[in-house]
């Protein structure tokens, strides 16, 4: 991640390392320099404590711009502390005294705090979302050091996937603040960043030339928190891998050391130590998202306890009401007890109405929110299987081999992320009880025994090898890694599966707006399918083959989802097939639409089961133990995305599946 501080905010996951030093009273300017040391010594009491004092001092004196830009630097404490939790109470508290003061023209702190909270959890597309709101909501005139934080900031979260729209952010600051150069060396140095990534040279050496001017003559001016990463970019251009490798050294953000490293042993040709330094990131963000999902368990508990704070204070209005109504007609009684019947009855009418609408409101909350559930768990469940899957891609290899003391690193990176699929599996499978494909106790049960035993196999297996310690013989130990081989790839494959299966549950419309050619998007996914671990156990590797009647100019609107109805359909085809090649065509429709057909060599289904295949959860044969959800799977995101998905029952060399309507 590249770290950036020229201001006085600080970018999330960064050192401070300056605040603003313009202050025009004694007893403020000691004030922040208490909370200015505690923040570079790293004590949280002191620096909680000191902040507190200069909080109170600023709240007395009414100071309300310095005194929100000192609360979000205490948000900005915690997020590079990964106190993520603490950072976004924090949020919250300062959202409440904005309102609360009424100074609505401070509500852009809380915008950059979100933006530099989701920054910090990396998950730059939040937190553009927010510094773009930030931007929104600022006086330029008066606060030119909060446009100009905003725009860093901006910059710092497209630069993971939009490096040019990043540096166009940094050709918007405010000019006068770059005058300063503390500001302008932060601002070259992390252009010489992105031009490294953009692969500019010339734009590179033009920037680094004016960056390297500053860090000579003004050293008591120079900005230094992206120096390490700059010099890693310099010795890259000059191909002094040795040199970049030591300033990767010096980084002090595990992270960031290793994604540099990373393109360093890239550059170098050096693949296993990629590979290597690749692993230690996958890892590194594994204990992120493990932080990421225990931080979304405390939001839910504080979520339900609002809800049933709300509940209660619900009864005592209700039990308030009932008191006074019993009061009202005990005084008034037969006086007027028509006025009071007519009166009744209207309540009685008016709270069925509000029950009805309350109940359709509570029916669509419960969608989104399920829907939102399984899109948070899909988030946290994508590292564990991409780890799972790399795995049991390299491991099908029986020529790739591990050292013997490299195995229980790598076999514990499989425990772990097995693990985490399964601290999830039940609210993946209760997901279905809340939506419109929910399942029976014995479909869950099937499910939970489906995803349970391979996965409980993974873990013991992992932990058996892990054991050995490289005592295991060559023989077994290969036996043994096929078997985790095959079960990363059934747990990786059939929790993807799932997970989307939910999701996509509700029939919701999936747009299509990417505009491809036809035969280029179903070679490519041909190409890039893996095979099915059958093909592992049995000692065989089907050939694939692709042919068309499609001329190779022909576009349609698709997709990326279109990949996971096909390897659902691939998979199928792999699993049971009794030999030959897995084959996939394209062809025209007499309607003007497109089809691409998918067929294997075996036997076919049967034609009283060719649309019992569809259902989700169902086995043809008693012993089988897969989960019974691809082929459901891809038919629900066929129709999601207008197209049909039918078994062709008058193919009889094996069984062929066609999507149609493209």
């Amino acid at each position: 991640m590249v770290m950036l501080v020229v201001s006085t905010t600080l970018t999330a996951r960064q050192k401070p390392t300056t605040l603003d030093k313009q202050l025009p009273e004694d007893k403020e300017q000691v004030l922040f320099q208490r909370v200015y040391d505690a923040q570079m010594n790293g004590s949280d009491s002191d620096f909680y404590q000191a902040h507190e004092a200069f909080m109170n001092y600023l709240e007395s004196r009414q100071d309300w711009e310095k005194y929100y830009r000192a609360w979000l630097n205490r948000v900005i404490y915690d997020v590079n502390h990964k106190y993520f939790h603490r950072a976004f109470a924090e949020i919250n508290y300062i959202t409440d005294d904005i309102k609360d003061r009424h100074q609505e023209q401070y509500l852009y702190t809380t915008h950059l705090g979100m933006g530099l909270f989701f920054n910090g959890r990396n998950q730059p597309e939040e937190g553009e979302k927010y510094f773009r709101r930030a931007l929104q909501g600022i006086d330029a005139e008066k606060e030119p050091a909060a446009v100009f934080n905003s725009y860093l900031s901006l910059a710092q979260s497209l630069s993971f996937t939009r490096p040019a729209e990043a540096m166009a952010c940094l050709d918007s600051l405010p000019r006068q603040m770059l005058q300063n150069p503390m500001y302008e060396s932060g601002v070259l140095g992390y252009r010489c960043i992105i031009a490294n990534t953009l692969g500019d040279r010339k734009a590179f050496n033009r920037y680094f030339t004016k960056y390297d001017s500053i860090r000579q003559n003004q050293p008591d001016q120079f900005n230094a928190t992206n120096l390490h990463q700059v010099m890693v970019c310099r010795c890259l251009m000059q191909n002094d891998y040795q040199q970049a490798l030591a300033w990767c050294d010096s980084i002090d953000v595990p992270l960031t050391a290793t994604e540099l490293r990373i393109d360093v042993y890239k550059q170098m040709g050096d693949w296993k130590q990629a590979f290597r330094a690749s692993e230690i990131r996958d890892s590194l963000r594994l204990l992120d998202e493990r932080e990421a999902l225990e931080i979304h368990t405390k939001d839910m508990e504080h979520d339900i306890d609002l809800l049933q704070a709300e509940q209660e204070k619900a009864k005592i209005r209700h039990i308030q009401l009932v008191i006074v109504g019993l009061m009202a007609l005990a005084i008034i009684g037969l006086l007027i007890g028509m006025l009071v019947y007519r009166h009744r009855k209207n309540r009685r009418l008016k709270e069925q109405f509000l029950q009805l609408q309350k109940a359709r409101s509570e029916t669509e909350a419960g969608q989104a929110i399920r829907r939102a559930f399984v899109n948070t768990i899909y988030n946290k469940l994508k590292s564990p299987i991409n780890v799972l899957r790399g795995y049991a891609r390299i491991f099908s290899d029986p020529n790739f081999m591990l050292k013997p003391e490299e195995r229980p690193k790598r076999y514990s990176d499989i425990i772990s992320s097995a693990k985490s699929i399964e601290s999830l599996t039940d609210p993946v499978l209760n997901s279905y009880v809340r939506g419109t494909a929910s399942i029976t106790e014995e479909e869950k049960r099937i499910c939970m025994d489906a995803l349970r035993s391979p996965l409980l196999t993974l873990i013991n297996t992992s932990e058996v090898i892990i054991e050995g310690h490289g005592e295991i013989p060559h023989d077994e130990y290969m036996e043994l890694r096929n078997c985790v081989c095959r079960d990363a790839y059934h747990v990786a494959t059939s929790t993807h599966q799932l997970i989307l299966f939910s999701l996509y549950g509700d029939d919701a419309p999936i747009p299509k707006p990417d505009r491809s050619k036809l035969n280029e998007v179903a070679e490519t996914i041909l190409n890039s399918w893996d095979l099915h671990p059958s093909a592992i156990d049995q000692g065989r590797h089907l050939p694939t083959e692709f042919s068309t009647e499609v001329a190779d100019d022909v576009e349609v609107n698709t997709n990326p989802l279109l990949q996971d109805l096909l390897n659902c359909l691939l998979d199928n085809a792999d699993k049971y097939a009794a030999g030959g090649a897995v084959r996939m065509s394209c062809h025209a429709c007499p309607d003007g639409t497109y089809a691409i057909a998918v067929s294997n060599e075996g036997p076919s289904v049967a034609a009283e089961d060719a649309e019992r295949i569809f259902e989700p959860f169902v086995r043809l044969y008693p012993d089988e133990h897969s989960l019974g959800i691809g082929l459901p799977l891809a038919r629900r995101l066929a129709n999601s995305m207008g197209y049909e998905v039918t078994l062709d029952l008058d193919y009889t060399k094996g069984t062929r599946f066609i999507v149609s309507g493209i």
